[in-house]
């Protein structure tokens, strides 16, 4: 039986790896917006072409949507939980690698290639958690769990240009470097449950 399995799990233990979900996917859902509201400001820095800078926002999605259902099907086989920390832990690297792009003129393709690996990390990471999600919680449960994971995970793309409007002010490197305490918090969660699992 998995480790997940409602038997013997409490409510509060239930929350917490809720919870760690959600501050999961929520990266996914701030980049969405979040590095189009930066985009003029990172072509000027960065000295990015236009069609460049498309590049630097599309590659995320198009990865994510690509790579997405080999995620699930990745996580099926080796594991949600390894899959859902695997997947926050190349999102939060590639993320800060986003934000450490060197001006110059290999800019572009880094930016690029990492905005790619972005988004493999959220394909990885999304289905995992949707999974545990589904099997932490009983079918009774389970539906009001699920319109909590994806209210609250989908409402944080309105935050995406709250928060970067405010985080240009003092750099757009930081729209990609707030992803990581995201993610540390996500990581702290999931240990905490992994700690109290069966």
């Amino acid at each position: 039986m998995s480790a997940m399995s409602t038997t013997g799990t409490g409510s509060r233990s239930k929350s917490l790896i809720l919870t760690a979900m959600i501050f999961a996917v929520a990266m996914t859902f701030i980049d969405q917006t979040i590095v189009s509201i930066a985009a003029p400001k990172i072509q000027a820095d960065l000295g990015l072409s236009a069609s460049g800078m498309q590049w630097a926002i599309n590659a995320y999605l198009l990865a994510l949507a690509a790579l997405f259902a080999f995620g699930g099907r990745l996580a099926d086989t080796a594991g949600h939980r390894r899959m859902a920390v695997l997947g926050v832990i190349i999102f939060a690297g590639s993320s800060a690698l986003c934000g450490l792009t060197p001006r110059g003129a290999g800019a572009e393709a880094w930016l690029v290639t990492f905005r790619v690996v972005q988004g493999a990390g959220g394909a990885i990471m999304f289905p995992a958690a949707l999974a545990i999600v589904v099997e932490t919680f009983d079918l009774h449960a389970r539906g009001r769990a699920l319109a909590l994971f994806f209210g609250i995970a989908g409402g944080l793309t309105a935050v995406g240009p709250i928060t970067g409007g405010y985080l240009l002010e003092w750099t757009w490197r930081a729209i990609f470097w707030t992803n990581v305490p995201i993610a540390l918090i996500a990581l702290a969660l999931i240990a905490r449950q992994v700690n109290s699992s069966r």
